[in-house]
């Protein structure tokens, strides 16, 4: 079961709920969190909002794709609580998001999948900066996630 709170605060109303539950879905069956419920909130923004976030949370005053937050430092027995999975908030910048498909010759569609796998497998605990085998780990189930999307 998937419980996901979404919040658009973007003038641009292309992206709904469904697209994420689509997406969040498909990452959760390959994450292997099937039994598992699993709650979370994605809430689109703009850049003004993603550096600010950016700025206070990591001390970097520059806008940013994606940021996330996890609710648990650690996902174990005890982060499972009546069977419900809190991972946390995902922060995706939908401008940010257009710049960066435009530049790298990719649909928004899938550059939005792409920031939205990215960021709940941070909600997960996999860190791509920690060390090259977790960048390994992390973006390689990254891949598989997005190969299940059609794009």
């Amino acid at each position: 079961m998937l419980d996901l709170t979404f919040n658009n605060l973007t003038a641009d109303k292309k992206y709904g709920i469904g697209f994420f539950k689509k997406t969040i879905g498909a990452a959760i069956k390959e994450a292997g969190l099937r039994s598992a419920g699993v709650e979370l909130s994605i809430n689109l923004v703009g850049e003004g909002r993603i550096r600010s976030l950016n700025k206070k949370y990591r001390g970097k005053n520059k806008t940013t794709d994606v940021l996330s937050f996890p609710l648990q430092e650690k996902l174990d027995a005890k982060a499972l609580k009546g069977g419900i999975l809190s991972l946390g908030d995902i922060f995706l910048s939908l401008p940010v998001a257009k710049k960066y498909a435009a530049r790298q010759g990719v649909g928004l569609d899938y550059e939005v999948s792409f920031l939205t796998v990215h960021g709940f497998l941070h909600l997960l605990g996999y860190d791509h900066e920690k060390s090259s085998l977790e960048k390994q780990k992390m973006f390689s189930l990254q891949d598989k996630i997005l190969n299940k999307l059609d794009f």
